[in-house]
């Protein structure tokens, strides 16, 4: 929208409520685009373009003198800062103000030859909205003159709404094969809506035209489809959505780009979400994983109370070898599993237990070897962020005959967890600009001592441990119902100020062991069902992405034919033999044919270009053979495949994209079906059967 016309629908009404889309730069400008009712419209704020600098080569004075009549530089002034996060009072220093951002990088070069810079690496989108206490995709209150510019802006705190935001977003993949056209859209539950197909021009405009009618807040797709969308829209002289620059996709009438692989995982609410967290603007942040997430949030943070950031590359030092021999990490506290099947067991887990670690002993980067008598850094945005997850977290129980606002509630929480999670683990990361091993070794031993905590005060009460990992317990007591499980959990608690939930009562639960055959106890290789009939698993076929449908669905069975029984006795006997009949007639229906190839179609996602991979894996090779056949193919894409030939010398023969080959190789879905069978009946199977399994595996990964 332009600006008159976003001038002559407001012209009565100078104050506006909205939420923030995006947020660009021209020279001294930033120009914010702002969702206000059905519209978005562009607004203009002055923007201050700026750096600081601690001059170690020349005195304030003189740097001051030396720069004070370039012509891009408008203003140079003495300001106190934080030099870091763990500064008691702050210092001077000089903020270097910038006539334009297209300015801007070449003045820190040339400026740092006289000192330390700071905030520099900062993009000018989060740079602003720190200063401005603004928020990504949240809500703001602006006041603006006639010419649309902003006299006042205010943001809006964040809100516990489950509902996302009124974005449209426009979902689309893209394939184009022998100058023949297919764009396919998609709804909000990843189905398809409508399809254009047909001749690369006709079905490029009718697709622009969509575009056009529909007119989407955000484009969710893959990069290389919407680069190819770009090309094809610049090759026919079709009015452009957009361009590529710097990493990140600046899209025409202030429309934002969402990255499909996340947006299939987390949904719109579960994105925003994310990116509110990010405090970066989604044209830049839509797929960032965890730990940039909490870099850029600390970035946020830092600039808002004051502290001053180093640049890029400015890492944390690496522990020297006598540091890691006197105060080595022991990482998390793990109980080996004990192997076989087990009745009525629960599984208790602390709820958010690290970042609760946190909050509870005010463990910060600065703080973590001296007396903490302040709130630390780290508290106040993981205070928030966990409230907000546990809020989501606990709502679902109230949502559960609403299937729509459960999903959003479900992918918020979810969209948190990661970020909680990681918290813990990016403290002690190398990239980090504010942390340290010292902070992550702290919670670690934290987490350690309640874990051995909870686990006496459960053995205290007759209950035994038969697995432990880092921040849960799996307990069994013979004749203990689900009552006594709740109570322990509410005396462990009380003991270690730590929430602690029942989050499974198991009827039965397999603990699995190691894949070398031994009687070794695997980390997170389970499975079992609960009271209510629901499967629970870790670490097995079914659990992988890139196990195809139907090995899935032959294991599924093969676990409830299992343990579909009344007694430990009656699984170990009767279930065994059902869950091998489920397991032979899945391979009888391969050898004969009658499974659809759909249903053996794999799934990977390609993590890197194909031309980057050392190795010809299966998915690998199927995407360079959709490459030859004229389909662009890169990082992001999920590659679907079928083994055709898996014995054969050349990796090649081996697969076929899906679509491409209607024959398959059965002896290959045989192995995997067995492999799948034996994977969950391996505690209870006789030495010679381990033996002839681990052959079996060997000859899985070396075919």
């Amino acid at each position: 929208m332009s600006f008159g016309e976003g001038l002559r629908n407001w012209r009565a009404k100078m104050r506006l409520e909205g939420w923030l889309l995006d947020v660009r730069f021209r020279d001294d400008q930033a120009l914010l685009w702002v969702k206000v009712g059905d519209r978005r419209i562009q607004l203009r704020d002055r923007y201050n373009v700026d750096f600081f600098v601690s001059p170690d080569k020349v005195s304030h004075e003189k740097l001051v003198y030396l720069f004070d009549e370039h012509d891009h530089i408008v203003n140079i002034e003495e300001a106190q800062r934080f030099l870091s996060i763990d500064s008691k009072e702050t210092s001077p220093v000089l903020r270097v103000y910038v006539d334009s951002v297209a300015h801007h990088r070449n003045l820190v070069r040339l400026v740092s030859k006289y000192g330390d810079v700071f905030d520099t690496d900062l993009s000018h989108s989060q740079r602003y909205l720190a200063d401005r206490m603004l928020i990504p995709l949240g809500k703001l209150v602006v006041d603006v003159n006639e010419q649309c510019v902003i006299t006042s802006i205010e943001g809006i705190p964040l809100g516990l709404d489950v509902d996302p935001p009124p974005f449209k977003v426009l979902c689309f993949e893209l394939h184009l094969e022998n100058r023949v056209l297919e764009i396919v859209t998609l709804n909000q539950s990843m189905q398809e809506e409508y399809r254009f197909n047909g001749p690369e021009l006709e079905t490029l405009q009718s697709f622009t035209e969509y575009i056009k009618e529909y007119d989407p807040d955000m484009f969710a797709c893959m990069e290389t489809d919407l680069k190819k969308l770009f090309s094809l829209q610049i090759k026919h002289g079709l009015p452009i959505s957009g361009y590529f620059h710097r990493k990140g996709f600046h899209l025409d009438d202030g429309r934002v780009y969402l990255n499909l692989m996340s947006y299939r995982r987390m949904s719109l609410a579960g994105m925003v979400e994310r990116i509110q967290y990010n405090r970066e603007v989604p044209r830049i942040a839509s797929d960032w994983a965890a730990g940039r997430a909490i870099e850029s949030r600390q970035s946020y943070e830092a600039r808002r109370r004051g502290y001053l950031l180093p640049r890029n590359g400015f890492f944390q030092p690496v522990m020297s070898l006598e540091e890691l021999l006197r105060e080595r990490d022991h990482g998390g506290l793990i109980f080996a599993p004990t192997v076989g099947l087990h009745e009525n067991v629960a599984a208790l887990d602390f709820e958010s237990m690290f970042p609760q670690i946190i909050l509870k002993h005010n463990i910060s980067y600065e703080n973590v070897r001296t007396e903490r008598e302040a709130e630390g850094f780290l508290l106040d945005f993981t205070r928030d962020t966990l409230d907000r997850r546990l809020y989501f977290k606990h709502l679902r129980k109230d949502l559960e005959g609403d299937p729509e606002k459960w999903f959003w509630c479900e992918t918020r929480q979810q969209a948190l967890k990661e970020i909680l999670f990681c918290t813990y683990g990016y403290s002690g990361c190398w990239a980090n600009k504010f942390g340290n091993m010292d902070t992550f070794m702290e919670i670690n031993n934290a987490a350690r001592i309640n874990l051995v905590k909870a686990m006496n005060i459960a053995r205290g009460r007759g209950f035994h441990t038969i697995y432990g990992n880092s921040d849960s317990l799996f307990l069994e007591k013979k004749g203990a119902t689900r009552d006594d499980f709740d109570s322990l959990a509410d005396d462990i608690y009380a003991e270690t100020g730590l929430p602690i939930t029942v989050e499974n009562h198991f009827r039965y639960l397999v603990l699995l062991p190691q894949k070398s055959g031994n009687n070794f106890g695997a980390i997170n290789r389970y499975y079992g069902v609960r009271y209510d009939g629901k499967l629970v698993c870790r670490g097995i076929e079914l659990r992988r992405r890139n196990t195809c449908p139907f090995v899935a669905n032959a294991q599924r069975k093969a676990i409830h034919a299992m343990l579909a029984q009344e007694s430990a006795e009656e699984v170990l006997s009767k279930g065994l033999e059902d869950a091998k009949r489920v397991i032979d007639k899945a391979c009888r229906e391969l050898k004969k044919g009658l499974v659809p190839i759909e249903e053996l179609e794999a799934k990977t996602i390609l993590r890197r270009k194909p031309s980057k991979y050392k190795a010809r894996l299966p998915h690998v090779a199927a995407a360079e053979a959709l490459s030859i056949n004229g389909l662009d193919v890169g990082k992001g894409n999920v590659i679907s495949y079928v083994y055709v030939d898996a014995d054969h010398k050349n990796p090649f023969r081996r697969v076929s994209p899906a679509g491409y080959q209607n024959k398959f190789d059965a002896k290959k879905y045989v192995r995997l079906v067995n492999e799948a069978g034996r994977s969950i009946m391996l505690p209870f199977l006789e030495e010679e059967e381990k033996e002839t399994k681990t052959a079996s595996l060997e000859s899985f990964f070396n075919p």
